[in-house]
């Protein structure tokens, strides 16, 4: 590589450095290794992306409303869109949010429940910037939770988004989504008003 694209070897070095940080490349030790190229995951965009917003001084109340703005049209998109398989994954994962209820695995697999959704829309924008939203706000709301009473309301919106699905039902998809992520966000800013004023910091997400 030094003498096919005649550099030296500390700036081939830093660009094969970004590109590893970027989620392009792999560096492969041992014999026989070197760059190997990676497919980059939702994890380096969602790891850009935070830099990006750190600078930007972007906190969790923006991120909030992010999702306020593009989750109602991202599940009418899937109640369109939604392939067999796709709406077999969503009701599989509902039922064990269902089973889940009680334990501490709810809010992870809550956020499962919507990363599906967002890749059911058929636009893999929306799975992208659903899943990395999803691990820029995992830490900043270690430990908060939801409420016994908060699942339960929680659970009976998504059922709804669910059923709409079903019937490919856009408009009832987009209603019941906007109500979810609605009464998602005043109940964070209410339990935990520090909480949506806490600032996006760059790291690695997830």
């Amino acid at each position: 590589m030094l003498a096919r694209y005649e550099v030296a070897r500390a700036t081939l070095r830093e660009a094969l450095r970004f590109l590893e940080l970027q989620g392009v490349i792999h560096l492969q030790l041992g014999r026989g290794g070197g760059p190997v190229v990676s497919r980059p995951q939702t994890r380096d965009f969602a790891s850009s992306l935070s830099l990006i917003l750190q600078f930007m001084d972007t906190d969790l109340q923006a991120l909030l409303e992010l999702r306020e703005a593009i989750a109602p049209d991202m599940a009418a998109r899937a109640a369109l869109r939604a392939t067999i398989a796709d709406l077999a994954a969503l009701g599989d994962c509902y039922a064990q949010l269902e089973r889940d209820r009680d334990t501490a695995a709810f809010e992870e697999t809550n956020r499962r429940f919507h990363d599906l959704l967002g890749w059911a829309s058929g636009n893999p924008t929306f799975g992208l910037l659903t899943s990395a939203l999803h691990l820029l706000t995992r830490d900043l709301a270690v430990g908060l939770g939801y409420s016994a009473q908060e699942r339960i309301n929680q659970l009976r919106c998504l059922a709804r988004v669910l059923n709409a699905l079903r019937l490919r039902d856009a408009d009832g998809a987009r209603r019941h989504m906007e109500r979810l992520v609605k009464g998602s966000s005043e109940y964070l800013a209410a339990r935990s008003p520090e909480l949506v004023t806490q600032k996006v910091r760059w790291g690695d997400p997830g």
